[in-house]
């Protein structure tokens, strides 16, 4: 017997699936247990269940982002990574910030910096349906040099001894991944994003100890010689891989060509920011942030979807821009889909979780007006959301907020363009 029956007339087993025509998926128990056309589902599923029916909508698995920062006010021209509210303030905020994922029908997400184990709590508040929210896999501090990227956020270390030591306090604080910022960031002052701070040894040992500890490896990397030790050394994802030099960016296609062949997974991290209009990502030009896109898809690099949302003006809620810009990159509408769902669980190490809508796998749903295997617009129309089959009704956001978003972004824009050259 099912809790619940989600009928649409379509539904998108997976990115690959076809369609299913006046399909539905059944839920018992926060998993699926049948997915269908509705009049084939067995009538023990369909007697007794609650039938929820969403009319001219899909039904697709649940979203991925894999690159957040619940901590931070997505909402607000923030330019900075420091973190100066109280521990229950900030997890005060992060629930709140949970709640926004899902109103973009993102189900599961990976938070990827944290002052502590706040981040940890959280998760597993969510988890046990105290709170509303997506699944969470979370990384606490960032590993970074003393006064590197996002260094008050409490994670300094130097030399591989510190490095490996830093690794052993996040398994103690229980997080899912390690992240270390294998050079600078524009968020940070004086940090410089083109730098490597980070020598292949160090980060190896980051790798070594925390693949001895059950734990992947993710690093910040934007400029092109971090990159290319953060390859070396063997992480498993790769978050930004912006190319940047301080003239400006410089895709280098025989690293493209090693990140693809080792099987490393990237996370570009496009969101509001590297719309056309307005356009404030800081990283360079945005015929050359697309052309890089390309590049790394050309080469074979697996591109998984995550917007770092929480840092100025890009909201939670907006997870939908990340995907249009991947599409004004080349990718298909069911690339997209990929991207954002089964490939970017399987690259976060939960494809035997989530990421497709399958028996036995968790009850992560997500039902969109329209057709996103035929326009990727669909994905900004989210209906309701179902994480680990916790039901929760999206809110949309208002022309009023977006226009005022808007606005703030232009003035962003200027402001980075002062800023970037003391930030680096």
């Amino acid at each position: 017997m099912a809790d619940m029956v989600l009928r649409a007339d379509r539904v998108l087993p997976d990115a690959d699936a076809g369609i299913i025509a006046d399909g539905a998926v059944a839920v018992r128990n926060a998993e699926i247990v049948a997915v269908g056309r509705f009049a084939e589902l067995p009538p023990e599923l369909t007697s007794t269940a609650r039938v929820v029916e969403f009319g001219d909508a899909t039904l697709l698995p649940g979203l991925v982002d894999c690159h957040v920062h619940l901590a931070m006010d997505g909402s607000a021209a923030a330019t900075s990574s420091e973190l100066t509210a109280t521990d229950a303030e900030l997890a005060c905020r992060m629930v709140n910030s949970a709640r926004r994922l899902l109103d973009a029908g993102v189900t599961t997400a990976r938070d990827l910096g944290c002052r502590g184990e706040v981040a940890a709590t959280v998760r597993d508040a969510v988890r046990d349906g105290l709170v509303p929210g997506p699944r969470l896999l979370v990384a606490n501090a960032p590993i970074t040099v003393t006064g590197g990227h996002a260094w008050r956020m409490g994670g300094e270390a130097d030399g591989a001894l510190e490095v490996a030591r830093e690794v052993r306090i996040r398994a103690k604080q229980r997080s899912d991944v390690v992240k270390i910022m294998s050079t600078g960031g524009f968020m940070t002052a004086g940090s410089r994003p083109w730098e490597a701070r980070y020598t292949e040894e160090e980060l190896r040992a980051c790798v070594e100890e925390a693949h001895r500890l059950g734990m992947p490896v993710t690093t910040h990397a934007l400029g092109v010689e971090g990159i290319r030790r953060a390859v070396e050394a063997g992480v498993d994802m790769i978050e930004h891989c912006g190319w940047v030099t301080e003239q400006g960016t410089r895709f280098d296609p025989e690293i493209a060509a090693k990140i693809a062949s080792a099987g490393i997974v990237v996370c570009p991290t496009m969101n509001t920011a590297c719309l056309p209009d307005p356009y404030f990502c800081p990283w360079g030009e945005r015929d050359s942030l697309i052309d890089n896109l390309r590049g790394m898809r050309a080469a074979g690099v697996e591109l998984v979807a995550g917007t770092d949302a929480g840092i100025g003006l890009v909201p939670f809620e907006n997870y939908a821009d990340g995907l249009d810009v991947l599409a004004d990159a080349g990718m298909s509408p069911r690339e997209i889909i990929a991207a954002a769902t089964h490939r970017a669980a399987a690259a976060i190490g939960l494809g035997a979780v989530t990421g497709r809508l399958a028996t036995g796998l968790a009850a992560d749903v997500v039902a969109v007006e329209g057709d996103p295997t035929e326009d990727v617009a669909a994905l900004h129309r989210p209906v309701q959301a179902l994480s680990a089959g916790r039901a929760h009704d999206c809110a949309k956001p208002s022309e009023a907020d977006r226009a005022g978003q808007r606005v703030a972004a232009r003035a962003i824009h200027d402001r980075l363009t002062i800023e970037s050259g003391r930030n680096r």
